[in-house]
Protein backbone atom coordinates (compact mmCIF):
# COMPACT_ATOMS: atom_id res chain seq x y z
CA UNK A 1 0.00 0.00 0.00
CA UNK A 2 3.32 2.13 0.32
CA UNK A 3 3.20 2.38 -3.37
CA UNK A 4 -0.17 3.44 -3.56
CA UNK A 5 0.27 6.25 -0.83
CA UNK A 6 3.65 7.47 -2.18
CA UNK A 7 2.18 7.67 -5.64
CA UNK A 8 -1.08 9.17 -4.62
CA UNK A 9 0.59 12.17 -2.15
CA UNK A 10 2.34 13.29 -5.41
CA UNK A 11 -0.01 13.40 -7.87
CA UNK A 12 -2.82 14.51 -4.96
CA UNK A 13 0.24 17.69 -4.74
CA UNK A 14 -0.03 18.65 -8.39
CA UNK A 15 -3.37 18.25 -8.32
CA UNK A 16 -3.93 20.83 -5.61
CA UNK A 17 -0.94 22.98 -7.28
CA UNK A 18 -3.38 22.72 -10.49
CA UNK A 19 -6.12 23.64 -8.11
CA UNK A 20 -4.60 26.85 -6.52
CA UNK A 21 -4.24 27.87 -9.89
CA UNK A 22 -7.43 26.54 -11.01
CA UNK A 23 -9.07 28.33 -8.16
CA UNK A 24 -7.02 31.50 -9.50
CA UNK A 25 -8.58 31.07 -13.11
CA UNK A 26 -12.15 30.38 -11.11
CA UNK A 27 -11.70 33.90 -9.19
CA UNK A 28 -11.09 35.96 -12.83
CA UNK A 29 -14.01 34.27 -14.34
CA UNK A 30 -15.99 35.31 -11.84
CA UNK A 31 -14.84 38.50 -10.51
CA UNK A 32 -17.09 41.34 -11.33
CA UNK A 33 -16.68 43.03 -14.42
CA UNK A 34 -14.16 40.95 -16.34
CA UNK A 35 -16.16 37.95 -17.04
CA UNK A 36 -20.60 38.14 -17.48
CA UNK A 37 -21.92 34.55 -16.02
CA UNK A 38 -22.63 34.19 -19.46
CA UNK A 39 -19.15 34.12 -20.93
CA UNK A 40 -18.34 32.04 -18.16
CA UNK A 41 -20.99 29.90 -18.65
CA UNK A 42 -20.00 29.31 -22.19
CA UNK A 43 -16.40 27.97 -20.82
CA UNK A 44 -18.72 25.41 -18.79
CA UNK A 45 -20.28 24.44 -22.05
CA UNK A 46 -17.60 23.93 -24.29
CA UNK A 47 -15.99 22.08 -21.74
CA UNK A 48 -18.87 19.11 -21.33
CA UNK A 49 -19.84 20.12 -25.14
CA UNK A 50 -15.68 18.48 -25.50
CA UNK A 51 -15.72 15.93 -23.23
CA UNK A 52 -19.20 14.28 -24.76
CA UNK A 53 -17.25 14.47 -28.37
CA UNK A 54 -14.23 12.58 -26.70
CA UNK A 55 -16.77 9.85 -25.19
CA UNK A 56 -18.54 9.07 -28.59
CA UNK A 57 -15.58 8.92 -30.80
CA UNK A 58 -12.83 6.80 -28.69
CA UNK A 59 -15.30 3.87 -29.15
CA UNK A 60 -14.55 2.56 -25.89
CA UNK A 61 -10.66 2.26 -26.75
CA UNK A 62 -9.85 3.66 -23.91
CA UNK A 63 -10.65 0.62 -21.58
CA UNK A 64 -9.67 -1.05 -23.51
CA UNK A 65 -6.28 0.24 -23.44
CA UNK A 66 -6.20 -0.13 -19.34
CA UNK A 67 -7.86 -3.04 -19.51
CA UNK A 68 -5.22 -5.08 -22.02
CA UNK A 69 -2.00 -3.33 -21.16
CA UNK A 70 -0.45 -5.81 -19.16
CA UNK A 71 -1.13 -8.76 -21.76
CA UNK A 72 0.40 -6.49 -24.38
CA UNK A 73 3.32 -5.56 -22.40
CA UNK A 74 4.16 -8.88 -21.00
CA UNK A 75 3.80 -11.10 -23.94
CA UNK A 76 5.30 -8.42 -27.08
CA UNK A 77 8.63 -7.09 -27.94
CA UNK A 78 8.10 -2.94 -28.07
CA UNK A 79 8.91 -2.66 -31.39
CA UNK A 80 5.54 -4.86 -32.10
CA UNK A 81 3.16 -3.59 -29.29
CA UNK A 82 0.39 -2.37 -31.57
CA UNK A 83 -1.92 -1.72 -28.82
CA UNK A 84 -1.93 2.16 -28.93
CA UNK A 85 -1.82 2.43 -32.93
CA UNK A 86 -5.07 0.20 -32.88
CA UNK A 87 -6.41 2.34 -30.24
CA UNK A 88 -5.99 5.63 -31.99
CA UNK A 89 -6.61 4.67 -35.81
CA UNK A 90 -10.24 3.26 -33.93
CA UNK A 91 -10.44 6.60 -32.34
CA UNK A 92 -10.11 8.00 -35.40
CA UNK A 93 -12.85 6.61 -37.31
CA UNK A 94 -14.98 7.09 -34.51
CA UNK A 95 -14.36 10.62 -34.57
CA UNK A 96 -15.21 11.64 -37.99
CA UNK A 97 -18.45 9.47 -37.34
CA UNK A 98 -18.82 12.01 -34.72
CA UNK A 99 -17.98 15.27 -36.87
CA UNK A 100 -20.73 13.82 -39.66
CA UNK A 101 -23.31 13.34 -36.50
CA UNK A 102 -23.05 16.78 -35.41
CA UNK A 103 -23.08 18.27 -39.09
CA UNK A 104 -26.47 16.83 -39.22
CA UNK A 105 -27.80 17.84 -36.41
CA UNK A 106 -27.25 21.47 -36.67
CA UNK A 107 -29.99 22.33 -36.82
CA UNK A 108 -31.44 20.54 -33.56
CA UNK A 109 -28.38 22.35 -31.60
CA UNK A 110 -29.72 25.66 -32.98
CA UNK A 111 -33.02 25.33 -32.22
CA UNK A 112 -32.49 24.09 -28.23
CA UNK A 113 -30.04 26.85 -27.70
CA UNK A 114 -30.72 29.57 -29.66
CA UNK A 115 -33.71 31.25 -27.23
CA UNK A 116 -31.18 31.22 -24.16
CA UNK A 117 -27.99 30.69 -24.75
CA UNK A 118 -27.33 31.98 -28.22
CA UNK A 119 -23.45 32.51 -27.35
CA UNK A 120 -22.68 28.75 -27.28
CA UNK A 121 -24.63 28.16 -30.72
CA UNK A 122 -22.62 31.11 -31.62
CA UNK A 123 -19.04 29.39 -30.86
CA UNK A 124 -20.23 25.94 -30.89
CA UNK A 125 -17.64 24.54 -33.44
CA UNK A 126 -14.80 25.66 -31.68
CA UNK A 127 -15.76 22.46 -29.31
CA UNK A 128 -14.72 19.53 -32.50
CA UNK A 129 -11.12 20.47 -32.33
CA UNK A 130 -11.41 20.64 -28.84
CA UNK A 131 -13.01 17.48 -28.79
CA UNK A 132 -10.55 15.93 -30.81
CA UNK A 133 -7.79 16.97 -28.85
CA UNK A 134 -9.67 15.58 -25.79
CA UNK A 135 -9.97 12.07 -27.27
CA UNK A 136 -5.82 12.12 -28.01
CA UNK A 137 -5.10 13.15 -24.72
CA UNK A 138 -7.57 10.64 -23.38
CA UNK A 139 -5.98 8.18 -25.26
CA UNK A 140 -2.00 8.70 -24.35
CA UNK A 141 -2.99 9.00 -20.50
CA UNK A 142 -4.73 5.83 -20.26
CA UNK A 143 -1.80 4.17 -22.23
CA UNK A 144 0.04 5.82 -19.84
CA UNK A 145 -1.26 4.51 -16.77
CA UNK A 146 0.10 1.08 -17.32
CA UNK A 147 4.05 2.75 -17.45
CA UNK A 148 2.96 3.42 -13.53
CA UNK A 149 2.84 7.46 -14.85
CA UNK A 150 -0.25 8.29 -12.89
CA UNK A 151 1.67 11.62 -11.13
CA UNK A 152 2.95 12.65 -14.78
CA UNK A 153 -1.08 12.53 -16.31
CA UNK A 154 -1.43 14.78 -13.49
CA UNK A 155 0.29 17.07 -13.46
CA UNK A 156 -0.28 17.79 -17.10
CA UNK A 157 -3.84 17.53 -16.56
CA UNK A 158 -4.47 19.64 -13.62
CA UNK A 159 -1.61 21.81 -13.10
CA UNK A 160 -0.47 22.70 -16.84
CA UNK A 161 -3.63 22.89 -18.23
CA UNK A 162 -4.78 25.51 -15.71
CA UNK A 163 -1.80 26.94 -16.04
CA UNK A 164 -2.34 27.59 -19.94
CA UNK A 165 -5.86 28.35 -19.05
CA UNK A 166 -4.23 31.55 -16.63
CA UNK A 167 -2.34 32.49 -19.07
CA UNK A 168 -5.06 33.27 -21.51
CA UNK A 169 -6.73 34.65 -19.43
CA UNK A 170 -5.01 37.09 -17.98
CA UNK A 171 -4.22 38.05 -21.59
CA UNK A 172 -7.96 38.62 -21.76
CA UNK A 173 -8.26 41.00 -19.07
CA UNK A 174 -5.13 42.14 -19.74
CA UNK A 175 -7.19 43.45 -22.92
CA UNK A 176 -4.50 42.20 -25.27
CA UNK A 177 -7.37 39.16 -26.65
CA UNK A 178 -10.73 40.01 -27.34
CA UNK A 179 -13.06 37.08 -26.26
CA UNK A 180 -13.09 35.83 -30.04
CA UNK A 181 -9.82 34.91 -29.46
CA UNK A 182 -9.73 33.66 -26.26
CA UNK A 183 -12.14 31.37 -27.14
CA UNK A 184 -10.32 30.25 -29.93
CA UNK A 185 -7.33 29.53 -27.57
CA UNK A 186 -9.45 28.00 -24.80
CA UNK A 187 -10.61 25.20 -27.42
CA UNK A 188 -6.65 24.42 -28.09
CA UNK A 189 -5.77 23.87 -24.40
CA UNK A 190 -5.66 19.90 -24.87
CA UNK A 191 -3.48 20.18 -27.70
CA UNK A 192 -0.57 21.68 -25.35
CA UNK A 193 -0.92 18.47 -22.73
CA UNK A 194 -1.10 16.02 -25.83
CA UNK A 195 2.46 16.86 -27.15
CA UNK A 196 4.16 17.54 -23.24
CA UNK A 197 3.01 13.84 -22.90
CA UNK A 198 4.00 12.37 -26.60
CA UNK A 199 7.13 13.83 -25.69
CA UNK A 200 7.62 12.21 -22.64
CA UNK A 201 6.35 9.02 -23.54
CA UNK A 202 9.02 9.38 -26.98
CA UNK A 203 12.02 10.47 -24.79
CA UNK A 204 11.30 7.66 -22.19
CA UNK A 205 11.48 5.48 -24.86
CA UNK A 206 7.83 3.98 -24.18
CA UNK A 207 5.46 5.32 -27.22
CA UNK A 208 5.23 2.37 -29.01
CA UNK A 209 3.96 2.22 -32.74
CA UNK A 210 3.13 -0.67 -34.44
CA UNK A 211 0.67 -0.88 -37.52
CA UNK A 212 1.35 -4.50 -37.89
CA UNK A 213 -1.47 -6.72 -36.45
CA UNK A 214 0.10 -8.56 -33.25
CA UNK A 215 -0.74 -11.91 -32.11
CA UNK A 216 -2.04 -10.60 -29.05
CA UNK A 217 -4.23 -8.71 -30.93
CA UNK A 218 -5.97 -11.98 -32.92
CA UNK A 219 -5.87 -13.99 -29.79
CA UNK A 220 -8.10 -11.74 -27.69
CA UNK A 221 -9.49 -10.15 -30.98
CA UNK A 222 -13.00 -11.11 -30.01
CA UNK A 223 -12.83 -10.29 -26.74
CA UNK A 224 -11.05 -6.79 -27.22
CA UNK A 225 -14.40 -6.24 -29.53
CA UNK A 226 -16.69 -7.11 -27.15
CA UNK A 227 -15.27 -4.97 -24.76
CA UNK A 228 -15.07 -1.85 -26.34
CA UNK A 229 -19.20 -2.11 -27.70
CA UNK A 230 -19.81 -2.40 -24.33
CA UNK A 231 -17.49 -0.13 -22.51
CA UNK A 232 -18.21 2.47 -25.36
CA UNK A 233 -21.89 2.70 -23.65
CA UNK A 234 -20.46 2.77 -20.11
CA UNK A 235 -18.25 6.09 -21.31
CA UNK A 236 -20.96 8.20 -23.16
CA UNK A 237 -23.27 6.88 -20.33
CA UNK A 238 -20.77 7.92 -18.03
CA UNK A 239 -19.83 11.50 -19.77
CA UNK A 240 -23.65 12.18 -20.62
CA UNK A 241 -24.60 12.35 -16.98
CA UNK A 242 -21.84 14.89 -16.09
CA UNK A 243 -22.44 16.78 -18.94
CA UNK A 244 -26.45 16.59 -18.81
CA UNK A 245 -26.39 19.36 -16.12
CA UNK A 246 -24.46 22.01 -17.92
CA UNK A 247 -26.38 21.52 -21.31
CA UNK A 248 -29.73 21.30 -19.99
CA UNK A 249 -29.25 24.36 -18.18
CA UNK A 250 -28.34 26.24 -20.48
CA UNK A 251 -30.93 24.77 -22.97
CA UNK A 252 -33.75 25.45 -20.37
CA UNK A 253 -32.68 28.60 -18.22
CA UNK A 254 -29.38 30.46 -20.20
CA UNK A 255 -25.61 30.45 -19.63
CA UNK A 256 -25.21 32.56 -16.83
CA UNK A 257 -27.08 29.62 -14.90
CA UNK A 258 -24.30 27.44 -16.10
CA UNK A 259 -21.33 29.78 -15.43
CA UNK A 260 -23.10 29.15 -11.56
CA UNK A 261 -23.77 25.86 -11.38
CA UNK A 262 -20.34 25.45 -12.86
CA UNK A 263 -18.98 27.25 -9.73
CA UNK A 264 -20.38 25.34 -7.02
CA UNK A 265 -19.27 22.42 -9.36
CA UNK A 266 -15.49 23.43 -9.88
CA UNK A 267 -15.71 23.76 -5.67
CA UNK A 268 -16.99 20.31 -5.33
CA UNK A 269 -14.36 19.06 -7.67
CA UNK A 270 -11.76 19.98 -4.90
CA UNK A 271 -13.35 17.25 -2.57
CA UNK A 272 -12.07 14.42 -5.41
CA UNK A 273 -8.29 15.44 -5.76
CA UNK A 274 -7.45 12.93 -4.19
CA UNK A 275 -10.29 10.07 -5.84
CA UNK A 276 -8.77 11.61 -9.28
CA UNK A 277 -5.03 10.72 -8.58
CA UNK A 278 -6.01 7.18 -7.07
CA UNK A 279 -7.26 6.54 -10.10
CA UNK A 280 -4.36 6.57 -12.28
CA UNK A 281 -2.55 4.90 -9.63
CA UNK A 282 -4.81 1.96 -8.91
CA UNK A 283 -6.33 1.40 -11.90
CA UNK A 284 -3.23 -0.95 -13.05
CA UNK A 285 -2.18 -2.31 -9.86
CA UNK A 286 -6.10 -3.61 -9.59
CA UNK A 287 -6.10 -4.81 -13.48
CA UNK A 288 -2.68 -7.00 -11.98
CA UNK A 289 -4.54 -8.19 -8.80
CA UNK A 290 -7.67 -9.70 -10.89
CA UNK A 291 -5.00 -10.70 -13.33
CA UNK A 292 -3.36 -12.56 -10.14
CA UNK A 293 -6.41 -13.98 -8.34
CA UNK A 294 -4.84 -11.96 -5.24
CA UNK A 295 -8.32 -10.39 -3.99
CA UNK A 296 -6.53 -9.93 -0.65
CA UNK A 297 -4.84 -7.19 -1.97
CA UNK A 298 -8.14 -5.68 -4.05
CA UNK A 299 -9.55 -5.68 -0.17
CA UNK A 300 -6.83 -3.77 0.68
CA UNK A 301 -6.76 -0.91 -1.50
CA UNK A 302 -10.99 -0.91 -1.50
CA UNK A 303 -11.23 -0.12 2.45
CA UNK A 304 -8.24 2.19 2.29
CA UNK A 305 -9.23 4.06 -0.04
CA UNK A 306 -12.85 4.66 1.08
CA UNK A 307 -11.48 5.74 4.67
CA UNK A 308 -8.90 7.98 3.17
CA UNK A 309 -10.90 9.80 0.75
CA UNK A 310 -13.46 10.04 2.95
CA UNK A 311 -11.96 11.53 5.81
CA UNK A 312 -10.17 14.14 2.94
CA UNK A 313 -13.54 15.02 1.34
CA UNK A 314 -15.27 15.51 5.11
CA UNK A 315 -12.71 17.88 6.16
CA UNK A 316 -12.28 20.11 2.42
CA UNK A 317 -16.64 19.92 2.14
CA UNK A 318 -17.33 21.68 5.71
CA UNK A 319 -13.92 24.27 5.01
CA UNK A 320 -15.45 25.79 2.08
CA UNK A 321 -19.44 25.42 3.65
CA UNK A 322 -18.41 27.32 6.61
CA UNK A 323 -16.92 30.03 4.13
CA UNK A 324 -18.78 30.00 1.12
CA UNK A 325 -20.89 33.28 1.22
CA UNK A 326 -17.89 35.51 3.24
CA UNK A 327 -15.85 34.30 0.26
CA UNK A 328 -17.86 35.53 -1.92
CA UNK A 329 -18.36 38.92 -0.81
CA UNK A 330 -14.63 39.11 0.67
CA UNK A 331 -13.65 38.36 -2.97
CA UNK A 332 -15.11 40.50 -4.80
CA UNK A 333 -16.83 38.06 -6.59
CA UNK A 334 -20.57 38.53 -8.87
CA UNK A 335 -23.07 37.47 -6.12
CA UNK A 336 -25.32 36.35 -8.35
CA UNK A 337 -22.72 33.28 -7.80
CA UNK A 338 -24.34 32.91 -4.51
CA UNK A 339 -27.26 31.09 -6.12
CA UNK A 340 -25.09 28.15 -6.31
CA UNK A 341 -24.40 27.58 -2.31
CA UNK A 342 -27.13 25.08 -2.43
CA UNK A 343 -26.39 23.53 -5.48
CA UNK A 344 -22.64 23.16 -3.68
CA UNK A 345 -24.03 21.41 -0.54
CA UNK A 346 -25.82 18.73 -2.42
CA UNK A 347 -23.04 18.29 -5.01
CA UNK A 348 -21.06 18.18 -1.90
CA UNK A 349 -23.16 15.50 -0.65
CA UNK A 350 -23.16 13.55 -3.42
CA UNK A 351 -18.64 13.58 -3.74
CA UNK A 352 -18.59 12.56 0.23
CA UNK A 353 -20.88 9.39 -0.87
CA UNK A 354 -18.34 8.69 -3.78
CA UNK A 355 -15.49 9.25 -2.07
CA UNK A 356 -17.03 7.38 1.10
CA UNK A 357 -17.69 3.95 -1.14
CA UNK A 358 -13.89 3.85 -2.31
CA UNK A 359 -12.32 2.60 -6.08
CA UNK A 360 -15.73 0.55 -6.04
CA UNK A 361 -16.16 1.31 -9.84
CA UNK A 362 -12.48 0.61 -10.96
CA UNK A 363 -12.63 -2.83 -9.05
CA UNK A 364 -15.95 -3.43 -11.01
CA UNK A 365 -14.56 -1.94 -14.55
CA UNK A 366 -11.17 -4.44 -14.02
CA UNK A 367 -12.65 -7.56 -13.04
CA UNK A 368 -13.98 -10.23 -15.10
CA UNK A 369 -17.72 -8.65 -14.04
CA UNK A 370 -17.63 -5.36 -15.85
CA UNK A 371 -20.05 -6.17 -17.87
CA UNK A 372 -21.63 -4.91 -14.62
CA UNK A 373 -20.06 -1.47 -14.53
CA UNK A 374 -22.52 -1.39 -18.10
CA UNK A 375 -25.53 -2.10 -16.72
CA UNK A 376 -25.32 0.18 -13.53
CA UNK A 377 -24.29 3.07 -15.65
CA UNK A 378 -27.17 2.71 -18.17
CA UNK A 379 -29.25 2.82 -14.82
CA UNK A 380 -27.49 6.03 -13.77
CA UNK A 381 -27.89 7.93 -17.03
CA UNK A 382 -31.34 6.69 -17.41
CA UNK A 383 -32.35 7.78 -13.82
CA UNK A 384 -30.40 10.77 -13.75
CA UNK A 385 -31.03 12.32 -17.26
CA UNK A 386 -34.91 12.65 -17.07
CA UNK A 387 -34.63 13.68 -13.78
CA UNK A 388 -32.28 16.46 -14.15
CA UNK A 389 -34.91 17.50 -17.30
CA UNK A 390 -37.45 17.08 -15.37
CA UNK A 391 -36.32 19.11 -12.23
CA UNK A 392 -33.90 22.02 -13.38
CA UNK A 393 -37.36 22.80 -15.80
CA UNK A 394 -39.47 23.10 -12.32
CA UNK A 395 -37.00 23.98 -9.98
CA UNK A 396 -34.09 25.68 -11.72
CA UNK A 397 -30.36 25.76 -10.75
CA UNK A 398 -31.18 23.69 -7.88
CA UNK A 399 -33.10 20.81 -9.90
CA UNK A 400 -29.92 18.93 -11.49
CA UNK A 401 -28.15 18.83 -7.75
CA UNK A 402 -30.98 16.67 -6.60
CA UNK A 403 -31.17 14.88 -9.55
CA UNK A 404 -27.45 13.88 -9.16
CA UNK A 405 -28.00 13.30 -5.16
CA UNK A 406 -30.75 10.62 -6.07
CA UNK A 407 -29.58 9.20 -8.93
CA UNK A 408 -25.48 8.44 -7.33
CA UNK A 409 -27.42 7.23 -4.35
CA UNK A 410 -29.03 4.27 -6.21
CA UNK A 411 -26.21 3.67 -8.45
CA UNK A 412 -23.15 3.79 -5.57
CA UNK A 413 -25.61 1.41 -3.17
CA UNK A 414 -25.90 -1.07 -6.28
CA UNK A 415 -22.32 -1.37 -6.79
CA UNK A 416 -21.78 -1.69 -3.25
CA UNK A 417 -24.08 -4.20 -2.74
CA UNK A 418 -22.77 -6.35 -5.85
CA UNK A 419 -19.05 -6.47 -4.26
CA UNK A 420 -20.39 -7.09 -0.61
CA UNK A 421 -22.32 -10.03 -2.37
CA UNK A 422 -20.05 -11.16 -5.11
CA UNK A 423 -17.04 -11.38 -3.73
CA UNK A 424 -17.39 -10.36 -0.02
CA UNK A 425 -15.83 -7.32 -0.50
CA UNK A 426 -16.78 -3.73 1.37
CA UNK A 427 -15.02 -0.33 2.53
CA UNK A 428 -16.89 0.48 5.58
CA UNK A 429 -15.16 0.12 8.98
CA UNK A 430 -16.56 1.65 12.66
CA UNK A 431 -13.85 3.85 11.87
CA UNK A 432 -16.29 5.31 8.61
CA UNK A 433 -19.00 5.93 11.48
CA UNK A 434 -16.57 8.06 14.09
CA UNK A 435 -14.92 10.05 11.10
CA UNK A 436 -18.46 11.24 9.80
CA UNK A 437 -19.44 12.20 14.08
CA UNK A 438 -16.32 13.89 14.36
CA UNK A 439 -16.57 16.18 11.34
CA UNK A 440 -20.49 16.97 12.02
CA UNK A 441 -19.19 17.85 15.56
CA UNK A 442 -16.58 19.82 14.77
CA UNK A 443 -18.31 21.74 11.94
CA UNK A 444 -21.21 22.40 14.96
CA UNK A 445 -18.59 23.89 17.40
CA UNK A 446 -16.88 26.22 14.59
CA UNK A 447 -20.16 27.56 13.30
CA UNK A 448 -21.83 29.01 16.70
CA UNK A 449 -17.91 30.31 17.64
CA UNK A 450 -17.65 32.54 14.28
CA UNK A 451 -21.38 32.66 13.01
CA UNK A 452 -21.76 36.14 13.99
CA UNK A 453 -18.52 37.50 12.08
CA UNK A 454 -17.44 37.96 8.69
CA UNK A 455 -14.81 39.09 6.39
CA UNK A 456 -11.45 37.56 6.06
CA UNK A 457 -11.37 37.14 9.69
CA UNK A 458 -14.61 35.14 10.39
CA UNK A 459 -12.41 32.88 6.85
CA UNK A 460 -8.91 32.63 9.26
CA UNK A 461 -11.05 31.65 12.45
CA UNK A 462 -13.45 28.67 10.58
CA UNK A 463 -10.33 27.70 8.91
CA UNK A 464 -8.29 27.08 11.53
CA UNK A 465 -10.65 26.21 14.49
CA UNK A 466 -12.15 23.71 12.34
CA UNK A 467 -9.41 22.13 10.81
CA UNK A 468 -7.34 21.23 13.98
CA UNK A 469 -10.58 20.21 15.74
CA UNK A 470 -11.01 17.82 12.78
CA UNK A 471 -7.51 16.83 12.49
CA UNK A 472 -6.56 16.27 15.99
CA UNK A 473 -9.42 13.91 16.59
CA UNK A 474 -8.97 11.81 13.00
CA UNK A 475 -4.78 11.41 14.13
CA UNK A 476 -5.63 10.79 17.62
CA UNK A 477 -8.34 8.08 16.96
CA UNK A 478 -6.50 6.83 14.09
CA UNK A 479 -9.16 7.03 11.28
CA UNK A 480 -6.57 7.10 8.67
CA UNK A 481 -4.22 4.54 8.17
CA UNK A 482 -1.66 6.48 5.80
CA UNK A 483 -2.23 9.79 7.63
CA UNK A 484 0.09 8.45 10.68
CA UNK A 485 3.25 7.84 8.42
CA UNK A 486 2.87 10.43 6.15
CA UNK A 487 3.35 12.80 9.36
CA UNK A 488 5.94 11.24 10.97
CA UNK A 489 7.83 10.95 7.55
CA UNK A 490 7.22 14.71 7.13
CA UNK A 491 8.15 15.61 10.70
CA UNK A 492 11.71 13.34 9.82
CA UNK A 493 12.52 15.09 6.88
CA UNK A 494 11.77 18.92 8.49
CA UNK A 495 13.23 18.65 11.57
CA UNK A 496 15.58 15.98 10.70
CA UNK A 497 14.33 13.40 13.42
Amino acid sequence: MSQIRKKSIKATIWIYVGFLIGAINTYFLTHKGWFSTNQNGLTRAMIETSQLIFAFSCLGTTSFIFKFFPYYEDNLEHKKNDLLSLAFLISLFGFALTCMGIFFLQPVIERKFSANSMLFVQYFYWTIPMGFFVLLYNLLESYSYGFGKGVVTSFLKETMLRFYTFCIITLKILGLINFQVFVGLFSLQYAIIVLLLAFHLYKNNQLWISFSISRVTRKFKKKIISIMMLTFVVIVVGVLRQSIDGLVLAAKQNLGKVGIFGLASYMVSILQAPYRSLIAITIPLLSRAWKDKNTTEIQRIYKRSSINMLTFSLFVFFCIWLNFENGIHFFNINPDYLEGKSVFFLLGIVTIIEMGTGVNGQIIGTSTFWRFELWTSLLLTLLIIPLSYILTTNYGIIGPAFANLISFTVYNTIRYLFLWKKFNLQPFSKKTLEVLIIAVAAYFITYYAFYRLTGLWAIIGNLLLFGITYLFCVYKRDISPDLKPVVKNFISRVFKV
